[in-house]
C-alpha cells in the first residue's frame, strides 16, 4: 500500500509530461503506454484490498484516474499519427470496389466489403466471414469499420472472430449502425479459448449507433438512416427482435484526388522534394523565389471516368421497414430524381422483396444509371471456398463411403471475379460470390486476379498411394454391414479458431432416421450440415434434431447454437410443422450469453427447454454470524463429478424415438465448467472428452466404450503447452483410450497449426486409432475403417508432415540451446 502510494506523484509528473508533448504518437515509445497499463493494473489489484473510503485508496484512486488520462492522450496521438483526418485528401483511395464475400447460401449470409487500398468496410459479419476473408486476399486486421444493417445474429456472429484475429497494435474497430453489440461481445469475452493469446479482445472496440447520424473519413461520407416502422398491430410473437430498428446505410465517396500535371510542374519551375507533396495534399506552397503556388495551378485538367460514387445499402426485416425507408427524407432526392444511385445492394430476403411496397421501392428508384446488387438466400448456390471443396473432394477419391459429396453436388467450374456466374432477374443482379463491381476503377492493371478452380478434374495420386488405395478398399469390401446407426458426423476438428481446412467443433450424433443430437457447436457448424445434407437434407435434419449437448462454454463450442436455433425454427415452418423445442443440455456459463442474447436482440429462450447441469443446493446454508434478517447467500453453483441427465429430461422425451438409453455429463479437467458426456444411443456407448486434461474420472465413467471421441489439441513433446492450457497431447489422448478400453478411438480438436492433418506417429497404427477429418461422417459398422487411413495420409499429406517434422526439430534445438544457456548462467553465477 505504502509503496503503490509513494508512486503518485511520479504518476502526475507522468501524466503532466504526455500532457504537454504535442508530437504525434511516433514519439511516444510503445514501451511508455505499456507502463502505464501495467501500473494502472497493480494499483487496481493494490484498490481491491482495501475499503473505498480509506484515506490512502481515494489517492491512490486519484492517481489511478491521473493515469488513465494520460493513456487516453497517448492513445488520441496515435490514432491522429496513424488515421489522417476526414477532411484531408491525403489518403482519398485512388480505387474503391464493392466485393462479395458470402451471396447468402451455402456457408456465408450475406455479406460484402468495399474494398479500398488502404482499409476495408465490412457490411455484415456473419458467421465464418473470418475465415473465409482471405479469399478476397484481405486480412482482418485491414477491417476497421462494420456497418451492421440489423441487430440479428447472421449480422453479427462473426464480429468476435474478426476482433480476436488482430494484432495488439491495430486500430480500434469500429461498430456501425445497430445498437447493443458491445455489450453483448462484452458479455461473450470471457468464454473465448485461450489457446491462442488471450481472452481479451486485441484491439479496442468504438460503437457507433445510429443514434450518431453519420460517419465521414478521408475516404467516404456515410449517412445512418434508421428504419422504424409503426408499431405492429397485434399480438407481439414470443421472439420478436428486441431491437426493431433496421439501418440503411448511404455511402458517398469522396471525390478522387486530382493528379499533378507534371509539364505544369516544368512549367512552373517547381523544384523536386517537398513542396511537390504538399501540392499533392492541396496546400499552397512558395517557391525559393518568392512565387507562391496554388494547388490548382498544378493539377490535371482530366477527370477519373468511371466514377460511380453513390451508394445505397438495405435489408428490410419487415415491409414496414421498406416502407419506412420511403418516407426517409435522406432518400427523397434520389425518389425525386433529383439524384441518382450508382449501386444499391439489397439483403432483404425474397419473401420481403417481391411485397407491394418494395415494388414501389423499386418503381421510385429505378434508374438506367443504378446497378441493384441482390444478396440472398435465394442465389445461385456456388461452392466458392475453394479450400473446403478441393480438400473434401481428395478425401472423397480416398474413401467415397466415409466422405460425402457436398453440395451443389456434381458443381464444376472456375470462380473469378467477373459477372459470369451471376443471374439477372428483371432489376436484380443476383449475385455470386467473389465477384467485384467497381466504384472507382483506378489503375488496377497490375493486380494478380483471383481465381478458383473447382473444374472436377481426376485427383492427381502416386501410384504407391494409388497401391495403398487399392488395399483399403479390399478392407473396406470385406467389412460386413451389420448396424448403421448410430451415425457421427464431423462438421469441426480444430481447435479455438477454424484454419483453412478446418472448422472449430461440432459433432452430430444420429441414432436413427427420425431423431439425432448434436455435441457442441462452434461458429459455422449449420454452414457445414448446409454442404454435407443440403438445403432440403438439412431441413429435415434440424426437424429430427433433438437435443444440443454443450461441453463448456468456450465460443468455439457453442457460437453457432444461435443460427442453429434460428434455422430449425424456420425449417419447422418450411415442412408446415408444429414446433417442437430444442432440448439443450448445458451449464449456467453457457446460459449466460444466451440470455444476454435474448435481451439484447432476439427472444430465443422460448425456442428451447434448457437442462441446466450446474448443481445448486436446494436450500442456502445458515449464516449464523450474520446480521439479522440478512437473505442467507447462495454459494456459487458447481458441476457434480458425474450426474445423469435422463433424470433431467423435460417431459418431451421420448427414450423410444430418441433411442437413448444413457446420457451422463462427467466433470473433466478444462474450465472451471467443463464436462464430457457418456452416452449410449442405439444400443452403443459414446463417450465425448470435450476439452480436458487427461481425466481419469472419464476413463472410469466411459470404461469399455464402443467409440471414444478424444481432444488432441497438441502434438507430443507440448505436454507443458497442454498442461497449461488444459488440453491433451496425442499421446495423452491415446493413453485415456488405452484405459479406457474403448474399442475405436477417434482424435480430434487438432491446433490450427496443423491445417491439413496433424503430426501421425507409428503408435497410432497400434489400436482402432483414427484421425477426424472434418466432413467424415461414418456410420457404425465402418469405425474401423478411419484407422486403415493412417498409412494413406502419411503418403498423400507428406510434404505437410515434413514441414510439422521439421518444426519440431527446430524447437527441439532451440528448447536444448536455452537449457545450456540456463545452465551455463548458473554455473557463472555459482563460481562468481
Amino acid at each position: 500500500m505504502r509503496r503503490a502510494v509513494s508512486k503518485i506523484s511520479e504518476h502526475r509528473i507522468l501524466f503532466n509530461r504526455c500532457i504537454s508533448t504535442s508530437s504525434p504518437s511516433k514519439e511516444v515509445s510503445e514501451d511508455l503506454l505499456e507502463s502505464i497499463k501495467l501500473r494502472i493494473e497493480r494499483n487496481r489489484r493494490i484498490l481491491q484490498k482495501h475499503s473505498s473510503s480509506h484515506l490512502k485508496a481515494r489517492e491512490i484512486n486519484a492517481s489511478l484516474s491521473n493515469l488513465r488520462q494520460s493513456m487516453a492522450s497517448v492513445q488520441k496521438k496515435q490514432k491522429a499519427a496513424f488515421e489522417p483526418p476526414a477532411n484531408s485528401i491525403v489518403n482519398i483511395p485512388s480505387q474503391v470496389s464493392i466485393e462479395i464475400l458470402g451471396n447468402g447460401t451455402g456457408l456465408l449470409r450475406p455479406c460484402f466489403v468495399l474494398r479500398t487500398p488502404l482499409k476495408t468496410y465490412m457490411f455484415n459479419c456473419p458467421e465464418n466471414a473470418c475465415r473465409f476473408l482471405w479469399q478476397l486476399r484481405i486480412r482482418s486486421s485491414s477491417v476497421v469499420d462494420l456497418f451492421i444493417t440489423s441487430a440479428k445474429w447472421d449480422n453479427i456472429a462473426g464480429i468476435s472472430s474478426i476482433l480476436l484475429s488482430k494484432e495488439s497494435n491495430a486500430m480500434s474497430t469500429r461498430l456501425h449502425g445497430a445498437m447493443n453489440i458491445k455489450h453483448f461481445l462484452e458479455c461473450i469475452r470471457p468464454f473465448h479459448d485461450s489457446d491462442y493469446g488471450n481472452c481479451k479482445y486485441p484491439s479496442q472496440v468504438e460503437e457507433r449507433p445510429y443514434t450518431m447520424e453519420n460517419y465521414e473519413d478521408a475516404g467516404l461520407k456515410v449517412a445512418y438512416i434508421p428504419l422504424n416502422p409503426p408499431l405492429a398491430v397485434g399480438k407481439k410473437q414470443k421472439n420478436e427482435k428486441v431491437n426493431n430498428v433496421d439501418i440503411a446505410f448511404l455511402i458517398e465517396m469522396k471525390e478522387a484526388a486530382r493528379r499533378i500535371d507534371a509539364l505544369k510542374l516544368l512549367e512552373l519551375k517547381v523544384p523536386k522534394g517537398p513542396l511537390i507533396g504538399k501540392l499533392k495534399a492541396g496546400e499552397a506552397v512558395t517557391l525559393p523565389d518568392g512565387r507562391t503556388i496554388q494547388p490548382e495551378q498544378v493539377f490535371s485538367e482530366h477527370k477519373v471516368e468511371g466514377e460511380k460514387p453513390i451508394l445505397l445499402v438495405a435489408e428490410f426485416s419487415t415491409e414496414a421497414h421498406a416502407r419506412a425507408l420511403l418516407d426517409s427524407t435522406a432518400i427523397q432526392p434520389f425518389l425525386n430524381k433529383k439524384k441518382h444511385l450508382d449501386y444499391m445492394v439489397h439483403l432483404s430476403e425474397d419473401s420481403i422483396v417481391n411485397t407491394p411496397t418494395y415494388k414501389e421501392l423499386m418503381t421510385l428508384l429505378n434508374s438506367e444509371k443504378t446497378t441493384h446488387l441482390l444478396i440472398n438466400s435465394d442465389n445461385p448456390v456456388i461452392p466458392a471456398v475453394e479450400s473446403v471443396y478441393k480438400h473434401t473432394r481428395l478425401l472423397r477419391s480416398i474413401a467415397p463411403s466415409l466422405f460425402p459429396a457436398l453440395h451443389p453436388l456434381d458443381w464444376s467450374g472456375i470462380i473469378t471475379q467477373n459477372e459470369e456466374l451471376s443471374q439477372r432477374q428483371d432489376q436484380f443482379v443476383r449475385v455470386a460470390p467473389m465477384q467485384r463491381y467497381w466504384m472507382r476503377k483506378g489503375n488496377s492493371m497490375n493486380e494478380e486476379p483471383i481465381i478458383n478452380n473447382l473444374l472436377n478434374s481426376e485427383q492427381e495420386l502416386s501410384e504407391e498411394v494409388k497401391e495403398l488405395i487399392a488395399e483399403y478398399q479390399k478392407i473396406e469390401t470385406g467389412i460386413e454391414k451389420t448396424c448403421e446407426f448410430p451415425k457421427l458426423t464431423f462438421f469441426g476438428t480444430s481447435s479455438a479458431v477454424p484454419s483453412k481446412y478446418r472448422n472449430v467443433t461440432g459433432y452430430l450424433v444420429e441414432s436413427s432416421e427420425d431423431s439425432a443430437l448434436l455435441v457442441d457447436v462452434g461458429e459455422g457448424t449449420y454452414g457445414q450440415m448446409r454442404t454435407v445434407f443440403g438445403v432440403e437434407g438439412c431441413k429435415r435434419l434440424l426437424v429430427n434434431l433433438k437435443c444440443v449437448l454443450v461441453t463448456h462454454a468456450h465460443q468455439d463450442h457453442m457460437n453457432g447454437l444461435y443460427t442453429i436455433v434460428a434455422r430449425r425454427k424456420e425449417a419447422f415452418e418450411s415442412l408446415n410443422l408444429p414446433y417442437k423445442p430444442l432440448v439443450l443440455v448445458c451449464n449456467r456459463n453457457v446460459l449466460k450469453p444466451l440470455k444476454t442474447y435474448s435481451i439484447c436482440f432476439e427472444n430465443i429462450e422460448n425456442l428451447l427447454e434448457i437442462v441446466d447441469i450446474s448443481r445448486h443446493p436446494l436450500t442456502p446454508p445458515g449464516s449464523p454470524n450474520g446480521p439479522p434478517g440478512k437473505r442467507p447467500r447462495l454459494p456459487s453453483p458447481h458441476l457434480p463429478p458425474s450426474r445423469d441427465i435422463l433424470l433431467d429430461l423435460p417431459k418431451s422425451f421420448d427414450k423410444d424415438t430418441w433411442k437413448l438409453d444413457e446420457l451422463k455429463a462427467v466433470q473433466v479437467h478444462h474450465t472451471r465448467m467443463a464436462n464430457g458426456f457418456v452416452m449410449r444411443v442405439a444400443g452403443k456407448r459414446i463417450v465425448f472428452s470435450g476439452d480436458t486434461k487427461p481425466c481419469d474420472l472419464l476413463v472410469e465413467e466411459g470404461v469399455n466404450a464402443d467409440v471414444l471421441v478424444h481432444e488432441s489439441t497438441f502434438e507430443d513433446g507440448h505436454e507443458a503447452d497442454a498442461m497449461r492450457k488444459r488440453h491433451s497431447t496425442m499421446g495423452q489422448a491415446v493413453d485415456v483410450g488405452k484405459r479406457m478400453k474403448a474399442k475405436h478411438v477417434i482424435l480430434t480438436h487438432f491446433s490450427a497449426r496443423y491445417p491439413k492433418v496433424p503430426v501421425l506417429p507409428e503408435y497410432l497404427d497400434e489400436l482402432n486409432i483414427g484421425v477426424a477429418m472434418d466432413m467424415l461422417r461414418v456410420r457404425f459398422d465402418h469405425l474401423p475403417l478411419i484407422s486403415k487411413l493412417l498409412p494413406i495420409y502419411r503418403k498423400v499429406f507428406e510434404p505437410e508432415l515434413f514441414e510439422l517434422t521439421i518444426k519440431k526439430e527446430q524447437r527441439v534445438l532451440k528448447e536444448k540451446e536455452n537449457s545450456e544457456r540456463r545452465t551455463h548462467k548458473r554455473a557463472v553465477a555459482s563460481t562468481s
